[in-house]
């Protein structure tokens, strides 16, 4: 059967247009529907890894969605912040929460807040227990702004279903305020103090009795003394001398 050769009907030159034009989009469509697959799956992991306690799955983790997350891009920050507060790492936990908060929208950056708080509050634990009662007193002024900038209900008056946890949130300000209030009255820590000098150096030898010629005084002859140590002990000291 031979095929048409004739002109192509515009109908069907419309519609094939309208499938050059549309791939792109639809292509586009397709890429942003993988990525925000992958995001759910990856926050979901984080999620299961932070609960296990697993640092190493939680880089994973990070790593995924800091490539594929273009919707939520603070999201990637946070899991890592997480990861290094697992890995007890709280400067680099610090700095990868604060990057979190930046991208967050303000009615939304509660959960994100509530880490910074905590870690600098932490970290500012750690400068007064060494005595940096300055470094201490800046880093709980910066959790106190923190706190007092974030959104209603997320410190006093939330709603966290962990008792404990909620408590935590709730005693913020006012645990802050505290320990900014002590480090006012705490005096200075002492300089540590100095290395103990070094040892005398030993006397000299003392110098050969002179006789009434000028010429030194021969050594006194070693002999036995039968009342000092056992007579056999001196003897044998005497001719370890003797062969030196």
């Amino acid at each position: 059967m031979r095929r048409r050769t004739g002109p192509v009907p515009a109908r069907l030159r419309t519609r094939r247009r309208l499938l050059l034009w549309s791939a792109p989009l639809t292509l586009a469509v397709i890429l942003v529907a993988v990525k925000l697959l992958s995001v759910v799956f990856a926050g979901n992991a984080a999620v299961r890894d932070y609960a296990a306690r697993d640092a190493e799955a939680l880089a994973t983790d990070a790593a995924i969605l800091g490539v594929v997350n273009v919707i939520e891009p603070a999201k990637a920050p946070f899991v890592e912040g997480t990861q290094a507060v697992l890995e007890r790492r709280l400067d680099d936990a610090d700095a990868l929460f604060t990057e979190a908060l930046a991208g967050t929208p303000a009615a939304d950056s509660c959960p994100v807040r509530v880490n910074v708080e905590l870690v600098r509050e932490r970290r500012g634990d750690d400068a007064a227990f060494i005595g940096r009662n300055a470094d201490a007193r800046d880093l709980y002024t910066q959790a106190l702004d923190i706190v007092t900038q974030a959104p209603a209900d997320c410190f006093a008056g939330n709603t966290d279903p962990d008792e404990q946890r909620r408590a935590v949130r709730a005693d913020a300000a006012a645990r802050l305020q505290a320990k900014i209030d002590g480090l006012r009255g705490a005096p200075p820590v002492a300089p540590p103090p100095p290395p103990p000098p070094p040892p005398p150096p030993p006397p000299p030898p003392a110098a050969p009795s002179i006789g009434a010629d000028g010429e030194p005084e021969p050594d006194a002859p070693r002999q036995l003394n039968p009342r000092g140590a056992d007579p056999l002990d001196r003897l044998r000291q005497i001719l370890r001398d003797s062969a030196s």
